[in-house]
């Protein structure tokens, strides 16, 4: 089988093919052949952030990155009970594990959901890393519909998710965006107020107005962020620790998170998906090739990237 990986940490240009053999799955694991997946943070960073902490790498090299899976189960393990050859499926993998960026990886059957007909490959694809880590986010600041949430760069993948499911709280939604040719873009998934976070100072705007946080950015940005919120104000971070200092300063709570799998939360992104209440924002469709994920990796480190970054391994359906 066809397989991208890095052979060495901190080289995102490294991502290279290889031919492997078709993995065999242990006693509670599914192999999928895979349809799409999508490029996270994590895929372009876990090699790198290993090698700057000191610490053992996940895998021995080459490692295959790629935290999301999407497509066809191939074969079952003995001890496996809720999926079956022939079932569509979708999730979350570690990033340690990882294995994405493959025609056919392992994973867990507690990191899987079934994909429901209403929804294509191509939107499971992108759904499960950002998604999640939305979801995540917003339940764990407990929003609700009296809160006035601010989501940082939310015409990104995480942020995108996060303004729309926070409306769907009933929450009233701000969110900063890079550049003006986005403002329009955040107003379209349903954004309350959009501030160009790169020609206007969100906190000289806002002042200490915002019950929760969601920060998709991290840096300078997540360090301006405490000074909008009001006391007893909640900031969780999808992008690095918060500071604890400036949490106590400020009088608000804070947290760093990353996404974890949820079967039942997926279902829910799918459903709310595939009724169209849920619309993921795709910032670009690469193939499974080392240059495609070269080109992909280098987007998403960029940080000029909009929404999810795509990767089609095999076109059966068209985004959705």
């Amino acid at each position: 089988m066809k397989a991208i990986a890095i052979h060495m940490p901190g080289a995102h240009g490294d991502l290279t093919e290889i031919e492997l053999p078709l993995p065999v799955p242990g006693e509670h694991e599914v192999l999928i052949e895979m349809y799409a997946t999508s490029v996270h943070p994590a895929d372009c960073s876990i090699l790198d952030e290993a090698r700057i902490a000191g610490v053992e790498r996940p895998a021995a090299c080459p490692f295959i990155p790629g935290v999301v899976v999407a497509g066809i189960v191939a074969d079952t393990g003995a001890r496996v009970s809720r999926f079956k050859a022939g079932d569509e499926v979708f999730g979350l993998k570690s990033a340690g594990e990882s294995g994405g960026y493959a025609e056919y990886t392992l994973a867990k059957e507690d990191e899987l959901a079934l994909k429901p007909p209403g929804l294509s490959f191509a939107a499971a694809g992108v759904l499960p890393a950002a998604g999640l880590a939305a979801w995540q986010a917003l339940a764990a600041a407990k929003v609700s519909s009296r809160d006035r949430v601010l989501v940082q760069d939310g015409t990104g993948g995480t942020g995108s998710f996060a303004v729309q499911l926070a409306k769907l709280r009933g929450a009233t939604v701000i969110t900063t965006v890079n550049g003006d040719d986005e403002l329009d873009v955040a107003w379209g998934l349903g954004a309350d107020q959009a501030i160009n976070s790169g020609g206007q100072d969100f906190a000289a705007i806002l002042g200490q107005s915002i019950d929760v946080v969601i920060d998709t950015a991290g840096g300078s940005v997540l360090s301006r962020s405490f000074a909008v919120l009001a006391p007893g104000g909640r900031l969780i971070s999808t992008a690095e620790q918060p500071d604890p200092a400036l949490a106590a300063q400020q009088g608000v709570t804070a947290a760093y998170l990353t996404p974890a799998a949820d079967p039942y939360q997926l279902t829910e992104l799918a459903r709310l998906t595939a009724g169209r209440k849920l619309q993921p924002l795709i910032g670009g469709a690469f193939p499974l090739s080392g240059e495609g994920l070269r080109t992909a990796h280098a987007l998403s480190v960029s940080g000029k990237a909009r929404g999810v970054i795509a990767i089609t391994i095999i076109e059966k359906q068209q985004f959705s």
